[in-house]
């Protein structure tokens, strides 16, 4: 394990080249041996640059602290090619070599991501319930990111109707933010997973809730945006999701209020399709309810 995440701080190299060197040399050891072979020839900035990342003990000594941070603390290292990992996400191009993760193994749900402000109306909140609650019988998991708004009431309303739902973080495992949430993560574990590319003790910084966006994206079939500004984390998920050619809705909303101007915007220029009942949803995915076996006594 210790040569996975090893490989996966090399920084400079993208995933389809790293997904690429593991299928050809079939484990990161050997990959890295062979990586190393092949650059020593040539004399570029990027090049030597990786070259000497994989010469570092520094990288070695981090992997090891990472790798007794994760035992420490029973969280998952999950590389690309194992079962816990969003087989929707390896297709996407920039995304996460691997992640660290909490929880229960995923079944083989259609993953739908929910988004949208942290400042949103009660209105907001009412379409969050109406959507979940309609998804309820069918097989399907939630993803959102935990934060203030709709992300947090989206895995409230999962878990309040006991359904998967996965939690894609913005920090480590270990440093849930926002602090306020860290009840709602516990109970994330026990119907679904909370996700991070970012090593258990790193804490949050600004950019890496917009990179963690595409983990969002890519690992859904499908997004909806409830409500949004022009500007914000949801419109970035939105746009993530059409460039993996994954479909978007977005909710209609009041066109006097700010916070439904960002989905109102996706919808006038034809880059989601608008969202008036939960049931185009299990129509696009091409879903079935669930049958529950009852017990007589």
């Amino acid at each position: 394990m210790i040569d996975t995440v090893i490989f996966s701080l090399i920084k400079g190299l993208p995933f389809s080249i790293k997904k690429k060197l593991i299928e050809d040399y079939k484990c990161p050891k050997k990959a890295m041996d062979n990586l190393k072979i092949s650059l020593k020839g040539i004399n570029t900035k990027t090049g030597l640059k990786i070259l000497n990342q994989i010469n570092s003990t520094a990288l070695v000594v981090k992997a090891e602290k990472i790798v007794q941070e994760c035992k420490e603390s029973k969280v998952q290292i999950v590389p690309y090619w194992h079962d816990f990992y969003p087989k929707d996400l390896i297709h996407c191009l920039d995304a996460t070599f691997l992640i660290y993760t909490k929880g229960k193994k995923p079944n083989e749900q259609n993953l739908i991501s929910i988004v949208g402000t942290r400042n949103c109306t009660d209105y907001g909140l009412k379409e969050v319930k109406r959507i979940i609650k309609y998804l309820k019988p069918y097989p399907i998991g939630i993803v959102s990111g935990l934060a203030y708004g709709i992300d947090i009431n989206a895995h409230r309303t999962a878990n309040e109707f006991n359904l998967v739902n996965h939690a894609v973080l913005g920090s480590g495992i270990n440093k849930i933010y926002p602090k306020k949430h860290l009840e709602d993560s516990q109970k994330i574990k026990e119907n679904g997973m909370l996700i991070s590319e970012y090593s258990p003790n790193k804490g949050q910084r600004a950019y890496h809730f917009p990179r963690r966006n595409r983990i969002i994206a890519g690992m859904s079939k499908c997004t909806i945006v409830i409500e949004s500004k022009k500007t914000g984390g949801a419109m970035i998920t939105a746009k993530l999701a059409n460039d993996y050619n994954r479909d978007v809705f977005a909710i209609p909303g009041n066109n006097q209020k700010e916070y439904s101007s960002g989905s109102n915007l996706l919808i006038q220029r034809h880059r989601v399709t608008d969202l008036n009942d939960p049931e185009q949803i299990t129509e696009y995915l091409n879903l079935k309810k669930v049958e529950h076996k009852t017990t007589l006594k």
